[in-house]
């Protein structure tokens, strides 16, 4: 998208072109439901809305929701349990005066009623969208619609790559891909993120900072390894291509093709009666040294 060096930084890998981690995010990345910025790393996804993890907090309180506790939904807000209860409830509550269930439309005449989603419904009207069972205890509501838990999950849920389940609360995102954080592992050492650590994208494989180095180094110094034997010559030695080593036998100066035409038993006194021959290691260089 903007020809920047894909070899410096973090890249994604989406509808068969590489795109820079900043033009990814403009095109298809994730904002904060809250303070509207892009989300990298860990994130948390509730009803279809995505938070960071620190601007996840009680919408009346503002503190950070308690490790399994319930989330309630109302409106944009989002309350903890201990102030939910001064905004709805789905218990029954007694009717005064004409009101109309927004499930069937009909007058709530007698008896009791529902308070859910900031409506009056009928105790038996209260029915998941899907299924049409009855909601007596928790619900699950996108655009002000209920839903059992199932049906949520199967219409509107994120699967986790890995395990291939459903995902509630928290969920990491790696180059379109979502996982539960305790499923999401290094591409290199194979270990689970912890809590608030730094991760490293590439493409749809995640990796530790420090993993990532070390691999980017290591392919920097195997390319210079084979770089260096493409160049070299035959017996010569890296890092020193230009040097042929040559020996001297009788006064005569051979090269390592000339050392293999000796005649055999030449060959096998030079094994067996090193004295026989005068042999002394010489080094020739070539112009270019």
């Amino acid at each position: 998208v903007c020809g920047c060096d894909l070899a410096q930084s973090g890249f994604f890998f989406k509808n068969q072109e590489y795109i820079c981690t900043h033009d990814y995010q403009q095109l298809y990345g994730t904002r904060c439901d809250s303070c509207g910025d892009f989300i990298t790393g860990e994130v948390i996804s509730a009803l279809g809305r995505t938070y960071h993890p620190k601007c996840f907090v009680c919408s009346t309180c503002r503190k950070p929701f308690p490790i399994g506790d319930k989330v309630t939904f109302s409106g944009k807000d989002c309350v903890c349990q201990n102030c939910s209860h001064a905004l709805l409830s789905t218990k029954p509550i007694k009717i005064h005066g004409p009101s109309h269930c927004a499930g069937c439309k009909e007058e709530i005449k007698q008896g009791q009623s529902l308070l859910a989603l900031e409506k009056q419904w009928h105790v038996s009207c209260f029915k998941c969208q899907t299924c049409g069972i009855i909601l007596t205890g928790e619900y699950i509501s996108k655009d002000g619609i209920p839903y059992c838990e199932s049906d949520y999950h199967a219409q509107f849920g994120i699967k986790c790559e890995t395990c291939d389940r459903y995902i509630s609360g928290r969920v990491l995102e790696a180059g379109g891909k979502h996982y539960h954080p305790t499923c999401a592992r290094c591409v290199r050492c194979h270990q689970m993120f912890t809590e608030g650590e730094e991760m490293y994208l590439t493409g749809s494989e995640v990796w530790h900072p420090i993993c990532k180095q070390a691999a980017r180094a290591e392919k920097k110094l195997k390319h210079r390894r084979t770089s260096e034997t493409s160049i070299s010559p035959p017996g010569s030695s890296i890092g020193s291509p230009n040097r042929v080593i040559c020996a001297k036998v009788d006064n005569e100066i051979l090269n390592y093709k000339d050392l293999a035409a000796l005649p055999k038993i030449k060959a096998i006194y030079e094994v067996q009666r090193p004295d026989l021959i005068s042999y002394e290691p010489y080094h020739r260089y070539t112009s270019d040294e």
